[in-house]
């Protein structure tokens, strides 16, 4: 049996951005925000619900780094998506100063990302 966070705090799968379309219309059409350590963007997609999904190339590091990299961001939409615009298609790209980061530290990045691309309330 996997451990499962329910409600609120979870990160369903419906909340998830997998397809390459959805991330090339962010990509193109979405509002975006540059930071350090990560580059933001968001685009409005009427009543297909608040999804979130990442890319975190190699340029970032191995694959041990990318995946602690990912393991931040998931864990920041988890307590952040309350917060977070519903109808809101949000992709984040890791650069490679994202590698050595702390949780807080993410949290403080995304907070203010999310917060120039105007999806963040709260």
């Amino acid at each position: 049996s996997r451990a499962v966070v329910p409600g609120p705090l979870a990160f369903p799968r419906q909340e998830r951005l997998t397809r390459k379309r959805d991330f090339e219309t962010a990509f193109r059409t979405g509002r975006k925000s540059v930071g350090p350590l990560f580059v933001c963007y968001a685009v409005r997609r009427e009543s297909q619900g608040r999804k979130f999904g990442f890319a975190v190339s190699r340029k970032v590091g191995t694959a041990v780094v990318r995946n602690r990299v990912k393991r931040l961001l998931r864990e920041f939409y988890r307590t952040h998506r309350a917060q977070i615009d519903d109808d809101t298609h949000i992709v984040v790209v890791a650069r490679p100063a994202s590698a050595e980061i702390s949780f807080d530290q993410c949290v403080r990045a995304m907070r203010r990302l999310l917060g120039e691309v105007e999806v963040l309330h709260g």
